[in-house]
């Protein structure tokens, strides 16, 4: 089902309450792929979580955000949306995303790409507020990462022997889509 707005499967309340426990017994999560070359996931008892489906040619993809009450309010404001608009932008330009979800994670580097799913550090200061650097930088971290998944990760171009391919494919393609995201998008390739 799609929706308007993402929804919370896990709000704010609810991770800073499973902060306070300790994790007792064990948990066992089995993924299956078809078609990937990677693999990452990222679990934290203090994610906040949301989720949006939305279409992509004939079939719905599921994007999700995962971050700390830390990267609030910025991430529950654009990184979903940033995703979700970043397969339809490179769907557009290039062919359509073919895996059922997309997430991405507010994790410690600065940028990392993996089939479905991204880690990306943009956060607003302490005190919640962040400037139109960090909103964008955030927003074109997201478009970025999320590129990755069409090249190299689909396309399947060898990232270390071929970066140009990659890299360069992907920026170009970036940029469309970050122009796409509002008129005066501050794109760094125009910067």
């Amino acid at each position: 089902r799609t929706a308007d707005k993402p929804v919370f499967i896990v709000t704010q309340e609810e991770a800073s309450a499973n902060e306070t426990t300790v994790a007792t017994g064990s948990k066992v999560w089995r993924f299956k792929a078809k078609r990937v070359r990677d693999f990452a996931f990222a679990s934290s008892r203090k994610f906040l979580w949301d989720a949006q489906g939305f279409q992509v040619g004939e079939r719905t993809v599921l994007a999700m955000s995962f971050w700390p009450k830390e990267a609030e309010p910025l991430w529950s404001k654009y990184s979903t949306e940033a995703v979700m608009h970043a397969v339809k932008s490179y769907s557009k330009f290039t062919f359509d995303y073919p895996y059922p979800v997309i997430i991405s994670v507010n994790g410690p580097i600065s940028g990392m790409e993996y089939p479905m799913i991204t880690f990306q550090r943009p956060r607003p200061e302490e005190d919640g507020t962040y400037s139109k650097k960090t909103k964008y930088g955030l927003i074109g971290v997201i478009i970025h990462e999320v590129g990755h998944s069409w090249f190299p990760m689909v396309v399947n171009s060898d990232e270390r022997r071929w970066r140009w391919m990659d890299e360069g494919l992907n920026s170009f393609v970036q940029m469309l889509a970050e122009q796409e995201w509002e008129d005066g998008y501050p794109s760094r390739i125009f910067s």
